[in-house]
Order: C-alpha cells, then sequence, then structure tokens
C-alpha cells in the first residue's frame, strides 16, 4: 500500500486510538507493543468495538 493510499484511509478516518477498550467507531487502532503488552493481540477486539481499520 502506497502512502497516498494510507493517507486517503486516514483522511476518512481520522480519530486514533491504541486502546481496544475506547474505539470509537469508524477510528483506526495501532496496535502498540512494550515489555508487557501487546497490540496485536487486540486487533480483532478493537474491530469488533467499532474500530474501522487496525494497524498492526
Amino acid at each position: 500500500m502506497e502512502i497516498s493510499e494510507l493517507y486517503k484511509i486516514f483522511e476518512q478516518h481520522p480519530v486514533v486510538t491504541t486502546d481496544s477498550r475506547d474505539c470509537p467507531q469508524g477510528s483506526i487502532f495501532f496496535a502498540l507493543k512494550g515489555a508487557s503488552f501487546n497490540g496485536n493481540a487486540f486487533a480483532a477486539k478493537a474491530i469488533e468495538q467499532g474500530c474501522a481499520y487496525a494497524v498492526v
């Protein structure tokens, strides 16, 4: 996917979240990974909660 395509998606869905418990309808979930957590494991939940896209 090209950067211009990603930007078009962002323009249509400008709300971003990193918390799968707080997913505004149509937002984009960014899965963060750290020493004691892995957001990738919550990507499907984020989509179910209302996110339009998940970046893992």
